[in-house]
């Protein structure tokens, strides 16, 4: 180490040190002379001996550094000096590599760095590698309580928590925010402490609060973002939904939660808000359950013990009085640990599949440019024969310039992976922007890991040795009398292209790979944004308003709902305007399905139908066909029969050659079973993504279902006449309605677009 030490110092101060060397031997050589002269010489002579005595001081001086220094190390040394050096005296040259080289190590860093930050990093937590979860879309409360009474032997604790977009009031007005609900072993399981203040524990996980009331705490970039970092944010207040919680806390910089690419800005004990029936519930599945494993135990010998631990859970979290088909599917659910040492999130779910496959791609990419770069060395080569002819005939090995020649293009290729570096920061944020949606805010930290750099020197090496050591061999494999003679260089001009022949030919081969898989991509999606969504989408737009989140319900609710409809149909550019529960491509928004029966008959053909409430003039501002029977009206009110339109696909699946009007359609079960009059068939139209199949759609009137849909929001289309953006107009009327009511406006063309974010990731 001290050696190591001694030579790290010899190349920092190697002037001095040098410097130090010539006097030495000076000193040394006036020495000897001074003596020849004691012994009779005159000073000329005695000087003229001092140096014969002395031998080749050059090599002294080589022999004295070999001592301080490897001659490696020293040889390393000036060959980056010169390669520093041209890159000075050939700007242009330096410029061409690095930009070729900082296009194909950028792209492909920018795509790693998500991958690193998404898949690979380690949830910021105390020994991640302990942490697992239960590998099923949700848990109920009772199951989560159930594993947690018998699991004790295999977790030394564990947790459930959800994140739900949730309307905050942090000031004056409410917006719509990511929030963790998370059970009080939460931090603890996790080992995590606050930064200021305090974290919840068990006692505050409670119905309705505990002993320190409503309790959250936030997030550091929360705090930073909207308290400014002020340190008296403890014990601040902030409204969620229809609560008021107090902050007692500030969780540490960098931690996120469980959820790779959320970052929520507030977490709250997980049934603080919800009531009791909805936590005794088996069938409501809504929870993600995470724990950690006792140290003695490994995840093969963890799952060993559970599964002999789950199928009790489910017999003890059985409704009594569900039917024996429903029981023997309920008994027959399955479920594993899994590790979550990278946490559970359906960000990484939803794209991990596109990033690994745009990361191959842009692969190629760094493929194309590695060739670019060969063919620009390779020219390069050909230019300096006659130096590296001069530097053979005057004895330098051909190993010597070859090193020479891969440390200038190493050179060039680091200072390609720095600029690499800067293009990945900007095209990992765009990526990053690519993927959020108003619907969900992507959170990634993009700034560069030691991973990341590690992964950008190794390509750099990687990158170095494909494309540099073919041309460097090549420039070397020469006749050094010819060329110094400007005659013909030994082998011809056929064998001294054959090697820029064969990177052109890579090149262009990858180029065209690249090229079509690009073209593929963008005729898959065209392909997708082509296809006939069953309405018409130009001019239709979307107003989604969280009225439940400004302390609307029942009645209230309904009100509300029906006077925005009337406001926006007054708007003078408005043609028709309606309401519904799920919008047109409803995505994030979720679904609703059931089973039906045909005239009291269980429907085979149709397992699964998917059902919408939509009020009178829906289908008339989508401009849907009507096929047959007729559209809702204002008499389909509680008190009249009860109907139902279905789409194509439903009535064919459902009646066949029949003919569907008049037919009854049977839905729900016990109590909330209902009888459904078919009056009238639509056009099929997409549902949830545009790339859907065509699926068995069943329309209900909003105001047949107003107890079922008293603690739901309700969604408005509006069709627009002409270009005319009416926006602004809709912004005024819903604030005129309510101002404190939290509002988006969207076309549904911008919803068809975030829908499809997985398909662009992949198709840039």
């Amino acid at each position: 180490m001290l050696k190591l030490f001694r030579q790290i110092k010899y190349v920092l101060l190697q002037r001095r040190n040098d410097n130090d060397l010539a006097h030495e031997v000076e000193f040394h050589r006036e020495m000897e002379a001074e003596r020849l002269e004691r012994a009779g010489l005159d000073r000329t002579t005695a000087r003229h001996a001092s140096v014969r005595a002395m031998g080749n001081v050059t090599l002294a001086r080589e022999d004295s550094r070999g001592v301080w220094i490897a001659p490696w190390v020293e040889s390393v040394r000036r060959d980056i000096r010169y390669a520093l050096r041209t890159v000075v005296q050939r700007p242009g040259f330096a410029m061409a590599m690095v930009l070729v080289m900082g296009l194909g190590i950028g792209a492909s860093t920018a795509v790693f760095t998500l991958l690193d930050t998404l898949v690979l990093q380690s949830l910021p937590v105390r020994n991640p590698e302990q942490l697992v979860f239960l590998e099923q879309p949700a848990f109920s409360y009772p199951q989560y309580s159930e594993v947690r009474s018998r699991a004790g032997d295999l977790f030394s604790d564990l947790f459930a928590w959800n994140i739900d977009r949730v309307s905050v009031q942090w000031s004056d007005s409410l917006e719509s925010s990511d929030v963790l609900m998370a059970s009080g072993q939460f931090y603890s399981t996790l080992g995590i402490a606050a930064e200021t203040g305090h974290t919840f524990e068990l006692s505050d996980d409670r119905i309705g609060g505990g002993p320190r009331g409503l309790v959250g705490v936030i997030s550091d970039s929360c705090w930073q973002r909207r308290f400014g970092r002020d340190p008296g944010v403890v014990g601040k207040r902030v409204r969620l939904g229809h609560h008021v919680f107090t902050i007692i806390g500030v969780t540490p910089p960098g931690f996120f939660g469980v959820a790779a690419g959320l970052d929520p800005e507030i977490t709250i004990p997980l049934t603080t808000t919800q009531d009791d029936a909805a936590l005794r519930s088996p069938s409501s599945a809504w929870l993600h359950v995470m724990g950690r494993l006792r140290p003695t135990l490994s995840l093969t010998q963890a799952n060993a013990a559970f599964s002999a631990i789950w199928p009790a859970v489910l017999e003890a979290t059985t409704n009594p009085g569900m039917p024996a088909d429903r029981r023997a599917m309920y008994l027959g659910r399955k479920t594993a640990l899994g590790s979550a040492r990278t946490g559970f999130s359906r960000v990484r779910d939803q794209f991990q599949e596109p990033l690994w496959l745009l990361l191959g791609l842009v692969g190629l990419l760094l493929a194309v440019a590695c060739a670019s770069a060969g063919n620009l060395l390779l020219a390069r080569g050909i230019a300096r024969r006659r130096e590296i002819a001069v530097r053979l005939a005057i004895g330098a090995n051909r190993g010597r310039i070859v090193r020479q020649m891969l440390t200038e293009a190493f050179i060039w290729t680091i200072l390609g992976g720095g600029a690499g570096l800067l293009w990945a920061w900007w095209g990992s944020a765009m990526l990053v922007r690519m993927m959020t949606t108003n619907a969900e805010a992507i959170v990634l930290n993009v700034d560069p890991s030691v991973r990341v750099i590690a992964f950008v020197m190794t390509l750099s090496l990687l990158s170095t040795s494909v494309c540099a050591v073919g041309p460097a061999l090549r420039a070397t494999r020469l006749d050094a009398g010819a060329a110094l003679k400007h005659g013909p260089v030994s082998g011809g001009l056929r064998r001294r292209w054959s090697t820029g022949k064969a990177l052109v030919a890579i090149q262009v081969a990858l180029t065209l790979l690249l090229l079509t898989g690009a073209a593929l991509f963008t005729r898959s999606l065209q392909r997708i944004l082509a296809q006939d969504a069953g309405f018409h989408r130009e001019g239709l737009i979307v107003v989604s308003a969280d009225a439940l989140a400004a302390g609307y319900e029942g009645p209230r609710l309904q009100g509300f709902h029906n006077a925005l409809l009337d406001r926006l149909r007054r708007i003078p550019a408005v043609e028709s305007a309606g309401l519904s529960w799920y919008p047109p491509i409803s995505d994030d928004m979720g679904h609703w399905t059931q089973s039906i029966e045909v005239n009291g008959v269980p429907a085979d053909a149709v397992r699964q139908v998917y059902f919408n409430a939509v009020s009178p003039g829906y289908f008339g501002t989508l401009r849907m066909r009507l096929i047959a029977g007729r559209d809702f009206t204002d008499r389909d009110t509680d008190s009249s029969t009860r109907v139902v339109v279905v789409n194509e696909s439903l009535a064919r699946r459902a009646f066949g050659d029949r003919d569907p009007i008049g037919q009854r359609l049977t839905v729900g079960r016990n109590n909330s079973r209902r009888d459904l009059q078919v009056v009238g068939i639509i056009q099929d139209a997409k549902y949830q993504l545009l790339q859907e199949p065509a699926r068995s759609i069943a329309y209900l009137p909003c105001a047949q279902l107003a107890e079922y849909l008293a603690g739901s929001n309700l969604v408005a289309e509006i069709r627009s006449a002409g270009d005319v953006d009416i926006r602004g107009a809709i912004s005024r009327e819903v604030r005129t309605l309510d101002g404190i009511v939290p509002f988006r406006i969207e076309t549904v063309d911008d919803r068809i677009a975030e829908s499809l974010v997985k398909e662009r990731v992949k198709g840039h």
